[in-house]
C-alpha cells in the first residue's frame, strides 16, 4: 500500500514540475509578446507626421515619399539625406547606376526614397534583423536597380533641356475625365459604363503615342 501511495505522491510530483515549466514558459512567451507590441507601437509613423520628420524614438515615418511631398523644409531635409546615403550607401555597390538627370526623375527618387528607408528599417536596433537586412541585399536593392535601369538607364540631362525628349509638362492619367462615371456605376450597379465615341478616339490617340514612345 505504501509502494502505491509513494508511486501515486511521484505522479502529481512530476505532474506539478511540468505544470509550473509549462508555466514558466507560458510567461516567458507573454513578456515577449509584449515586447513585440511594444516595439511596433513605437515603430508605428503616426497620422500626419511629416514627409521625413522623426518620432519621439528618432526612427523616420515613411510620411507619402516623394511623389507625395508637400512640406518644403521636410522635403529639403529629406533630399539632403537621400544624396548623402546614395554616395554612401547605393553607389557603393558595383552594379549601382545613376544617370546624371537621376533627380529631374521623380520616379527614381521615390524609388531610391524607399530603398533608404527600408535599409535603415533592416539595420534598425529594435526592429531590425538579419531577415530584413538579407531582403534588402537579395530582393530590395537589386530590384530598384533593374527597374532604374530599365527606366532611365540611356537618360542625361541635356534631354530635360527646352526641346529634349524629357521637357514638357508631366504625363497626365488617360481618360480620366471618365473616372467619375466609372466610380459612380462601380459603386452603384457593380457594372462599368461603355465608352463614348470621344473616349474611344481619345484612348487610341494615347495608345498610338505610348506604342511609338515604347519603340523609340
Amino acid at each position: 500500500m505504501t509502494d502505491e501511495r509513494d508511486t501515486v505522491v511521484t505522479a502529481l510530483a512530476r505532474s506539478l514540475e511540468r505544470s509550473h515549466r509549462r508555466l514558466g514558459e507560458l510567461e516567458t512567451l507573454v513578456r515577449q509578446l509584449a515586447a513585440d507590441v511594444t516595439s511596433l507601437s513605437r515603430s508605428r509613423p503616426a497620422p500626419g507626421d511629416a514627409l521625413t520628420g522623426a518620432g519621439d524614438d528618432g526612427r523616420e515615418p515613411a510620411g507619402g515619399g516623394w511623389l507625395l511631398a508637400e512640406d518644403r523644409e521636410a522635403a529639403l531635409t529629406g533630399m539632403a539625406d537621400l544624396v548623402e546615403w546614395v554616395e554612401a550607401v547605393y553607389l557603393r555597390y558595383p552594379d549601382a547606376e545613376l544617370p546624371s538627370c537621376w533627380l529631374w526623375h521623380p520616379a527614381v527618387v521615390e524609388e531610391l526614397w524607399w530603398l533608404r528607408g527600408a535599409h535603415a528599417a533592416a539595420y534598425e536596433d529594435s526592429a531590425g534583423s538579419w531577415q530584413r537586412i538579407g531582403d534588402w541585399h537579395d530582393r530590395f536593392r537589386p530590384g530598384v536597380v533593374k527597374r532604374l535601369r530599365a527606366a532611365v538607364g540611356g537618360c542625361e540631362l541635356v534631354l530635360h533641356a527646352p526641346g529634349g525628349e524629357q521637357a514638357g509638362a508631366p504625363s497626365l492619367a488617360p481618360l480620366a475625365d471618365a473616372a467619375a462615371n466609372v466610380a459612380d456605376a462601380w459603386t452603384t450597379r457593380r457594372l462599368l459604363p461603355e465608352p463614348s465615341d470621344p473616349q474611344l478616339a481619345a484612348a487610341e490617340q494615347h495608345d498610338r503615342a505610348q506604342h511609338r514612345k515604347a519603340n523609340r
